[in-house]
């Protein structure tokens, strides 16, 4: 900076050569960056590590260049949502008299044809299992290619009902405390209705009847998942086109467990032992004490009920194989419901549906 503001200072040499720069003394060679445009007052400084580390403190205080996402305080991922149509105002819909009739069903006790004797709970719960399924009245195999409220209200009224009378059979399940047996049957209703639909698509699938790209939906009515329609508009602002690819993001793990299911070709008892896994083993992470064991001996019981059907019914002592592709169906459908809930997280974070329920645990996963 002193040579800089020393332009009086005159050749040291006073015979430098402007076209010998190299051999030219420092005061010409500054006179040659003043001729070229040099300003001492745009010099700057503190640009190196050790000088700008003082300042650390103070460019801490300045923020970061404001991105689009905080702009809009929207993540970058659902920046596509219209503006004025995003809101966090959401309808609620009060599904207290579902509930409520669920419990009714629950509580009522089942009558049976005086003959019918049963060794163990399992057995019994498949014979309601094989009654509730001989009373419907199921029509000859229909494509239904459109779904609106009517149908998702039907759908879901009818799982948790024949999910709560088949409860109703459950003998241990009566041990539990009152709050435990109510938190598993709110959730039971989306697994036992998954479990059925899978169950019916291996069977129409082994019988040849559609490929693979067609699915069970309700009662003598399937889809193809490649030629429907869904009038959303009930629960959420998005068009169909925006949603079919989110919506329709788990099949190739529904395909998996259908393909899994037509290698064991289950039995109704091995169908409702699965069901039974599934409902009771994601309880004995969430209770403790007394309702622990009891939730314990209740897999144990019905694990050795399974035993005896293979021994005495099936009278066979060599089923390991077959044990061994229901377990495996069950990881399956552990993972497919673990990514039913992330989905309804992601849809739940990012307001993807306008509707929530008075009892979001019958809801857990759409």
């Amino acid at each position: 900076m002193r040579s800089a503001k020393s332009q009086d200072m005159v050749c040291e040499r006073e015979s430098c050569s402007l076209k010998d720069r190299i051999q030219c003394c420092k005061i010409c060679r500054l006179k040659m960056c003043y001729d070229a445009g040099m300003d001492p007052n745009k010099f700057q400084t503190g640009r190196d590590l050790i000088s700008s580390s003082s300042r650390s403190s103070n460019l801490s205080s300045v923020g970061s260049p404001q991105s689009l996402a905080n702009f809009l305080g929207r993540p970058e991922l659902i920046l596509f949502c219209s503006p004025d149509r995003a809101s966090s105002s959401k309808m609620i819909v009060d599904v207290s008299y579902l509930f409520e009739e669920m419990m009714k069903v629950y509580e009522t006790p089942s009558c049976l044809p005086s003959p019918c004797q049963f060794e163990n709970s399992l057995e019994r719960m498949t014979f309601e299992m094989e009654d509730l399924n001989s009373k419907r009245e199921i029509p000859n195999l229909q494509f239904q290619t459109s779904f609106d409220k009517n149908s998702f209200t039907r759908f879901w009224e009818n799982s948790f009902l024949k999910t709560a009378q088949w409860f109703s059979t459950f003998a241990e399940f009566r041990e539990l405390d009152t709050k435990i047996k109510t938190d598993i049957l709110k959730s039971a209703g989306g697994l036992w209705i998954r479990l059925e639909r899978m169950s019916e698509t291996s069977v129409q699938r082994r019988k040849q009847n559609f490929g693979t790209n067609v699915m069970m939906c309700g009662e003598g009515k399937c889809v193809n998942v490649n030629e429907f329609d869904m009038d959303l508009s009930f629960c959420t602002h998005h068009s169909m086109d925006q949603l079919k690819p989110f919506l329709l993001a788990g099949i190739s793990s529904w395909d998996a467990i259908v393909d899994a299911l037509n290698l064991l070709i289950p039995t109704n008892v091995e169908l409702n032992y699965m069901f039974i896994q599934l409902c009771l083993k994601p309880m004995l992470r969430k209770v403790e004490g007394h309702d622990l064991e009891i939730i314990e001996k209740i897999l144990q019981v019905q694990a050795d009920n399974l035993h005896n059907y293979y021994m005495k019914t099936l009278r066979t002592t060599h089923y390991s194989d077959r044990l061994t592709k229901m377990m495996r169906i069950i990881q399956l459908l552990e993972a497919y419901i673990r990514e039913l809930k992330e989905k309804a997280h992601i849809a739940k974070v990012f307001d993807v549906f306008s509707i929530e329920f008075s009892h979001p645990e019958m809801f857990e996963y759409f």
